[in-house]
């Protein structure tokens, strides 16, 4: 009778340590005592019915498994991959416990293993001991595998759907290892190669296991750092769009949309160390100052954007035309000739001349250039100066001449 209740008590402490190992690795919201006492009171009335039918220990722990699966399905609310991964971690530790015990007191008492089967009518029966600690070794490992170490792998393991089918079938494959040698204790050989033979089972199904559980961690830390990986360099991609939507952004003018200043001298000066021929248009548009005035800046709005549309008629692909400023734009020729560029701008300007005459607009709208051609300069600063220098003289020459008219 004290055998029985010291067994009792070691199988209560495996299946407490077994079940908070359970709420460990599936974190459920809180411990489910009341289920944990159930299945203990069950399995165990199932171990006691099995040793008075002398059920075979295949069968035993055959039957064992499949109830301790549907309790740890039942204490995780329906999360099958955590209650199998559960399950077999805990009947592999729990049988590889009992045939270690079993195996050494067979040892130690110079006894078949078939003394320690589950014919518990025979009085040569001794497996109540081995059973005892069996279930002892087994809490003591258990409570050892919910360390935060070992429970991170579980855990990590889970959340890797894709590895799930290379560990579940090495952990399945170790359990029926195991149970294959239950059929050991059916013989009545009195053999130490066998019981050594069946220590070694339990050793290496142990190693086995955890290298299992190792290396699907490792698998699952290199998914995890390609994935870390991936956003990493998702991320990078977003930072890199961003400054170059950033550069873009502090490069165009907010009202036109062309590229500001610092883009026009940033890519004149390009062009000029590239030694790429262009001829450069320094364009002002004449009276801007004096339709703000009288008008608004909002006609005076009007009059630019409907210059630029202007001017982009005249321009090839090729061609880039920048806001130099509030009135003066650069327009850049590429491969193009200043007396080509010349008739553009005249161009440009009779254009403008029409839209005034048709009505559109009740002020004159016209614009002054100065061309010049790159290869006439040694740096770009200089022939920026020469070309607004030559569009302020032809600005002089046109206030001269209405002057002299008036």
């Amino acid at each position: 009778m004290l055998l029985i209740l010291l067994t009792a008590a070691a199988y209560f402490y495996f299946n407490w340590q077994y079940f908070r190992a359970v709420k460990t690795i599936g974190q459920p919201p809180r411990l489910r005592i009341w289920l944990i006492l159930t299945s203990f009171v069950g399995n165990y009335l199932f171990f006691y019915v099995c040793s008075v039918l002398e059920f075979p220990l295949i069968l035993n722990w055959f039957l064992f498994a499949f109830l301790l699966f549907f309790e740890t399905l039942l204490y995780t609310k329906g999360a099958g991959r955590c209650a199998l991964f559960c399950t077999l971690t805990g009947i592999n530790y729990g049988l590889a416990a009992n045939i270690f015990c079993r195996s050494v007191v067979a040892i130690v008492m110079n006894q078949p293993l078939q003394s320690f089967d589950n014919h518990t009518s025979s009085v040569a029966n001794l497996k109540g001991l081995p059973v005892c600690l069996g279930f002892l070794l087994a809490g003591m490992v258990m409570q050892v595998l919910r360390r935060p170490c070992f429970i991170g792998r579980l855990q990590l393991i889970l959340k890797h759907p894709r590895h799930h089918a290379f560990l579940l079938e090495m952990m399945a494959g170790l359990f029926f290892y195991l149970f294959l040698n239950l059929l050991l204790y059916s013989t009545p050989l009195n053999d130490p190669v066998l019981k050594i033979w069946s220590l070694k089972s339990c050793l290496f199904s142990v190693v086995g296991f955890y290298i299992a559980v190792r290396y699907t961690v490792r698998i699952c830390e290199l998914d995890d750092y390609r994935e870390k990986n991936r956003q990493m360099e998702q991320e990078l991609k977003k930072c890199q769009w961003e400054e170059e939507h950033l550069r873009i952004q502090a490069a165009l003018d907010a009202l036109t949309g062309l590229y500001n200043r610092q883009a026009a001298e940033e890519t004149i000066a390009a062009m000029m160390e590239q030694k790429i021929g262009f001829t450069l248009c320094f364009l002002d548009l004449d009276g801007l100052k004096n339709v703000n005035d009288q008008y608004g800046h909002e006609e005076g709005d009007r009059y630019i954007l409907t210059a630029i549309e202007e001017i982009q008629r005249v321009c090839r692909s090729g061609d880039t035309l920048f806001r130099y400023g509030g009135d003066e734009f650069l327009l850049v020729f590429a491969g193009m000739t200043a007396g080509t560029a010349i008739q553009r701008a005249e161009a440009i300007n009779r254009a403008l001349r029409t839209l005034e005459t048709g009505g559109a607009f009740s002020y004159p709208l016209s614009l002054s250039y100065g061309i010049v051609e790159n290869t006439q300069f040694p740096d770009w600063k200089r022939m920026i100066e020469e070309a607004d220098r030559r569009m302020y003289e032809q600005k002089r020459q046109k206030s001269a001449s209405r002057d002299s008219n008036a």
